[in-house]
């Protein structure tokens, strides 16, 4: 397999597979004796996601692509041949068939477990638009081989420095059909006219010319504005998004300074309550202190009072001895 092959299996698989299939991929190709494609494997850059989207309508719905591409065939050839009726009628249709696309486009990647963003489709319709006005690009987007997305004019050719993995594996795209043969040129018998002969068709020549220039400059002028009106709508659609945005941003700040200011709240509830107890405490100790020396007092008030009864109950132990002793005695006597 050339580098084209594999990048064409690369690509195809979902966004969030890429890298590590590049790198195996390369891995790969270096034990297979392949250095140099294993290095050029290597380089594949992962695509931006709305390119991937690109890429994926290009293998899943390859027909509805070919829609868009196609009537963009149709648009640069009604261009060509000034035909203002046809460009209107293929400008409507593009609009809606772009939209259409880029839906299917959105959904397909859904279904490989990506999420387009509006963002992201805008580029894919970028994208899309710059392939419907150059041929090349067209191919660009055929190939399923983007890594990033494309934009364009319509007056210049689209740039696609780096925005194909492999641009060697694109095609050629068709030359140009040869100009239509100028009126004036033949005679109607099929001989020129003498040169330096200025005849009536030659004359109508140039004001058919003059007023296709007249036209084209309209046209130009007309697409002009239609893609400021498009980037003027664009920066409305990213203003509103970025003012939706700063209003969840301000409203979750709002939250969060409310749960703060609950939280300081209970802090300085809890604060206070803890100072409370550990007066509280400070004062039952200082209490505690001053009863056990209460105690200690009494113990010793206690102590020497036992003592204190002990001598009294000797001595009045001695005292009634003596009293029954003078009984005695005094009842001995005559």
């Amino acid at each position: 397999m050339d580098l084209a092959d594999v990048a064409v299996e690369l690509y195809a698989l979902p966004l969030v597979e890429f890298t590590g299939a590049r790198n195996a991929r390369a891995k790969r190709a270096r034990s297979e004796g392949q250095p140099l494609l294993a290095k050029q494997i290597a380089k594949l850059p992962k695509p931006s996601t709305a390119a991937w989207a690109v890429n994926v309508l290009a293998r899943r719905r390859r027909e509805e692509l070919g829609q868009v591409l196609d009537l963009g065939a149709s648009l640069r050839e009604a261009q060509a041949d000034l035909d203002p009726a046809a460009m209107r009628a293929l400008g409507r249709e593009r609009s809606r068939l772009l939209a259409a696309v880029v839906r299917d486009g959105r959904e397909a990647a859904r279904e490989l477990g990506v999420k387009v963003s509006d963002a992201a489709a805008e580029e894919m319709e970028q994208t899309l638009h710059a392939a419907m006005a150059d041929p090349e690009a067209a191919e660009a987007v055929r190939s399923g081989l983007l890594v990033r997305t494309l934009t364009g004019s319509g007056f210049e050719p689209v740039d696609l420095a780096g925005a194909v993995a492999v641009p060697g594996a694109l095609p050629e795209p068709a030359s140009p059909s040869a100009a239509r043969q100028h009126p004036g040129q033949q005679r109607p018998g099929g001989g020129a006219e003498p040169e330096g002969t200025e005849t009536p068709r030659m004359r109508r020549a140039d004001v058919d010319a003059e007023a296709r220039a007249r036209e084209r400059a309209q046209q130009e002028a007309a697409q002009r504005e239609a893609e400021q009106q498009q980037a003027e709508e664009s920066r409305r659609r990213e203003r509103e998004q970025a003012e939706t945005d700063l209003a969840d941003a301000e409203h979750g700040l709002a939250e969060a300074e409310a749960e703060l200011a609950d939280a300081r709240a209970q802090a300085d509830t809890a604060s206070a309550r803890r100072n409370e107890i550990a007066a509280e405490l400070d004062r039952l100790r200082r209490r505690i202190d001053e009863l056990e020396e209460d105690l200690a007092a009494a113990e010793r008030e206690g102590a020497h009072a036992d003592r204190a009864r002990r001598l009294a109950s000797r001595l009045a132990d001695q005292g009634r001895r003596a009293v029954q002793r003078a009984r005695d005695r005094l009842a001995q006597l005559p």
